[in-house]
């Protein structure tokens, strides 16, 4: 059978990547556990008709790497590969490999998925086939790689992650995200909101704020077209939000009140802003609804006021997410 072939847009954030193409597979009924590996374009035939890029060579070589060097195993039957969680760590770790951080040295990466049961584990990222005559079962997944442009942003990859996992369990229904300036936060969850059918709407004015960036973002703004970036960042991810190019209280009269499914704030920083927005889309919530947003952090005090004060007068508790991204429920 052949293993299907998914497109997947890479803008150099390799665990956004990395839960893209997990829930691609999940989609498809695929789990695990999985093994992957950076292979490149120009080896797809390869993959295709072997299951494996290191097959297909004229001639046999032996394999003469790690602890199994003494034993003859054919060269063919061994891959370089890692987990999900190995990926994981090894973003935390800049001295660890990885799959995709091979990315940086493939001009047109082939991310390769297979089905870990289908192997023995040498050594440190190095698995034998258990049946050699079998490595085209053990082929799940290839993900043709589409490098899209970086994008300009301030949200870590911790956030954007915290921030995916908010709209992770959403099915239908609709969100909001308040201040998307190129895109850089939408995204994380776009692709996964298209997927669960929720409707994404992004509010934006792109006319500067009344925090102290205010400077440094109509600068930015007379410098380029900020709002067309951001449609094209959109374009290349195969996003498509409804864009309300509004301030975001006056965004609020677009929304039915008990209509949404999320909010997420990330407009102007100061305290009055935060507090006019919390204030604004709360009534927009549905009733177990999640009011969230970003920078809650000492950098920003007007956000970790505003949010204090509102939470405390609506009795919620302040949840923290990884980085700077806080949530409570309506």
């Amino acid at each position: 059978m052949t293993p299907p072939l998914i497109p997947l847009p890479y803008i150099g954030r390799n665990l956004l990547f990395l839960e893209e193409a997990l829930d691609e597979l999940e989609a498809r009924g695929i789990t695990g556990p999985l093994l992957f590996r950076a292979s490149e374009m120009d080896k797809l035939p390869r993959l295709l008709d072997h299951g494996t890029d290191r097959a297909g060579y004229p001639g046999e070589r032996p394999w003469t790497d790690g602890p199994d060097q003494g034993r003859p195993i054919r060269h063919e039957d061994v891959i370089f590969a890692t987990t999900a969680d190995e990926i994981r760590r090894g973003e935390r770790e800049p001295e660890r490999s990885t799959s995709l951080k091979k990315f940086a040295l493939i001009e047109q990466p082939l991310f390769v998925a297979h089905d870990a049961r289908c192997f023995v584990k040498l050594c440190d990222r190095q698995y034998e086939y258990s049946d050699p005559a079998q490595k085209r079962a053990a082929l799940v997944a290839l993900f043709p790689v589409a490098r899209a442009t970086p994008i300009q942003g301030w949200f870590s990859e911790e956030d954007g992650l915290a921030y995916r996992a908010l709209v992770r369990p959403i099915r239908g229904g609709a969100m909001v995200e308040v201040g998307s300036w190129k895109g850089l936060s939408t995204a994380y969850v776009g692709r996964l909101a298209a997927r669960n059918g929720t409707a994404l709407h992004c509010v934006d004015a792109w006319e500067g704020s009344s925090d102290a960036y205010d400077a440094r973002y109509r600068a930015l703004l007379e410098a380029e077209d900020v709002p067309g970036v951001f449609r094209a960042n959109m374009e290349a991810l195969g996003i498509r939000p409804s864009v309300h190019r509004l301030a975001s209280t006056e965004a609020t009269t677009r929304f039915a009140d008990a209509s949404l499914d999320l909010v997420f704030l990330d407009g102007s920083h100061d305290r009055a802003s935060v507090l006019a927005d919390l204030e604004a889309w709360w009534p927009r919530l549905k009733p177990g609804a999640v009011l969230a947003g970003h920078d809650h952090n000492e950098k920003h005090a007007g956000v970790m006021e505003a949010v204090a004060r509102f939470m405390a007068s609506a009795g919620r508790v302040i949840e923290r997410g990884a980085g700077s991204v806080w949530w409570t429920r309506r």
